[in-house]
C-alpha cells in the first residue's frame, strides 16, 4: 500500500457494500463458459471421536465473528490492509496501548515463533548488523543475529522450543516448582541475554505463577534478556493470585506479551494472535514476518469478536461451570488434579497415562498426549456438558482396570 494511501472507516464500509452490490450486479455476456464440474465434499469435524486433546473452545466463535466473515466474501481479493489497522485500533484500545505497540501475527504461535527468531541464536560477539530495507513507517532498523539461549519451563507449550533449536539456540529447560510454578529464580540464573519463555497459565499443566512473583521477576530481569510471557488462557484465569502483565510492558522494554483469538474467542482454526510490547521491540520482531500473514476472513472474524459484549463471559461461565463438575465427579473415583486456571485440567492417574491414553481412544475419547516430565498425568481439555460425560464414563471404564 502506497505510504500516503488511507481509508476512513466510513469509506470502508461503503466499499464493503459496493464489493457486494458488483458481485452480484457483475454481467454474464463476455465471460467464458464454465463447465460444472463434480463437487467435492469438505472434511467435516467427526461426530464419532469426543475431541478433548487440543484446548479448543468447544463452543466456537461469536455469531457476529460468523456475520462478520460472511460479510468479508466480498473482500477476500483485497490485502487486509484496512482490516489490519482495523483491530490493531481495537486491540490497541482495549489493553490501553498505543497502534505501534501491537503486533498481529497468525495466531500467537506465530508471535512465539518471531520472538525466537529475534532474540535466540548462537552468541556470536563477532556477528555483524543487518541493514534491513526501510519500513513503510517508523525509522530504518537493524539487528545482529543471534541474542542467546532459550529458557523456558519443563514442561511447557513446546512449539516456541522447536523455533529456537531452528535458530541454532541452546534451548534450558527448568523444572516447574512443586506447586507447578515457573521457578523463575532459576530461570534468571540459566539466562544470559537470549529470552525466557513463561507461559502463565501454563500449557500443560493448567497452573498459574503468582502474580508478585511473576511482578518482582520482571522487574530484576537485565533489560538484555527478553521475557515473553503468553497469556493464551488468561480469560479463564480467576484466581486472586493471577493478573496480566500488560500493564508493565510501558516500564520494561525487554517485555512481550502474547494473546490469542483461539482459546476464549473459539478461533483456533482462524488463526489470529498478537502481541503487546514497547514501539522499539515490535520493530525489531517485525521483519522477521510475513507480510500479511493474518488473513482477512480472520481479521473480519476477530473484529467481529471483540464487537461482541456475550462472548467472553459465556465462555468464561461454561468453561468453569462444565470443570466444577468433571473434576467433582473424577475426585469421587480417587483421582487429583493440579489447580486448573485454564479450560483443561491435568489429571493424577496414579499409573503410566500412556495405556489410558490408548484405551479411551478405543472407547472414541481422544485426550491429550502424554508429558514426560508428568508421566502419570492426563490432560483433558474441558469439552460441552455431554462431551464430559462420555469422557468420564468411558473414563470410569478404564481407571476400574476394566481397560
Amino acid at each position: 500500500m502506497p505510504e500516503n494511501y488511507s481509508i476512513s472507516r466510513r469509506r470502508f464500509a461503503q466499499l464493503l457494500g459496493v464489493g457486494t452490490a458488483v458481485v452480484a450486479a457483475r454481467p454474464a455476456f463476455g465471460l467464458p463458459t464454465i463447465v460444472a464440474q463434480p463437487a467435492v465434499a469438505l472434511p467435516t469435524a467427526p461426530t464419532t471421536i469426543v475431541r478433548l486433546s487440543s484446548n479448543e473452545n468447544p463452543y466456537g466463535p461469536s455469531p457476529m465473528a460468523l456475520k462478520a466473515m460472511t460479510d468479508a466474501f466480498s473482500l477476500t481479493w483485497r490485502y487486509p490492509d484496512e482490516h489490519s489497522e482495523t483491530l490493531i485500533d481495537m486491540l490497541a484500545k482495549l489493553n490501553a496501548v498505543t497502534s505501534d505497540q501491537i503486533l498481529l501475527g497468525d495466531g500467537s504461535g506465530e508471535i512465539l515463533k518471531v520472538a525466537a527468531s529475534a532474540f535466540t541464536g548462537p552468541l556470536n560477539s563477532d556477528a555483524k548488523p543487518v541493514e534491513l530495507a526501510k519500513p513503510t513507517r517508523g525509522p530504518a532498523l537493524t539487528f545482529t543475529p543471534g541474542r542467546g539461549k532459550m529458557v523456558v519451563a519443563d514442561p511447557t507449550f513446546e512449539a516456541i522450543l522447536n523455533h529456537a533449536r531452528i535458530s541454532r539456540a541452546e534451548v534450558v529447560k527448568v523444572p516447574l516448582t512443586k506447586t507447578y510454578a515457573h521457578d523463575l529464580a532459576k530461570m534468571a540464573a540459566e539466562a544470559k541475554e537470549g529470552l525466557i519463555y513463561i507461559c502463565n497459565p501454563n500449557n500443560p499443566t493448567a497452573s498459574i505463577t503468582p502474580k508478585d512473583e511473576l511482578r518482582e521477576f520482571i522487574i530484576k530481569t537485565p533489560k538484555s534478556t527478553m521475557i515473553l510471557v503468553d497469556e493464551a488462557y488468561h480469560h479463564y484465569a480467576d484466581s486472586p493470585d493471577y493478573e496480566s502483565v500488560i500493564p508493565m510492558f510501558k516500564d520494561h522494554s525487554n517485555l512481550i506479551v502474547a494473546r490469542t483469538f483461539s482459546k476464549i474467542y473459539g478461533m483456533a482454526g482462524l488463526r489470529v494472535g498478537y502481541c503487546v510490547a514497547q514501539a522499539d521491540t515490535i520493530r525489531r520482531m517485525r521483519p522477521h514476518q510475513t507480510w500479511d500473514s493474518v488473513n482477512i476472513m480472520a481479521l473480519a472474524a476477530a473484529i467481529g469478536s471483540l464487537n461482541d459484549p456475550e462472548q467472553v463471559p459465556n465462555g468464561q461461565r461454561w468453561n468453569a461451570q462444565t470443570k466444577q463438575f468433571v473434576l467433582s465427579e473424577v475426585g469421587k473415583l480417587g483421582y487429583q488434579h493440579i489447580p486448573s486456571q485454564a479450560n483443561f485440567v491435568m489429571i493424577d492417574v496414579k499409573r503410566p497415562v500412556q495405556p489410558l491414553i490408548g484405551a479411551l481412544r478405543e472407547r472414541g475419547v481422544q485426550v491429550g498426549r502424554p508429558f514426560p516430565a508428568l508421566p502419570t498425568h492426563m490432560r483433558v481439555t474441558i469439552g460441552k456438558q455431554g462431551e464430559m460425560e462420555t469422557f468420564l464414563n468411558a473414563f470410569r471404564d478404564v481407571a476400574t482396570g476394566s481397560a
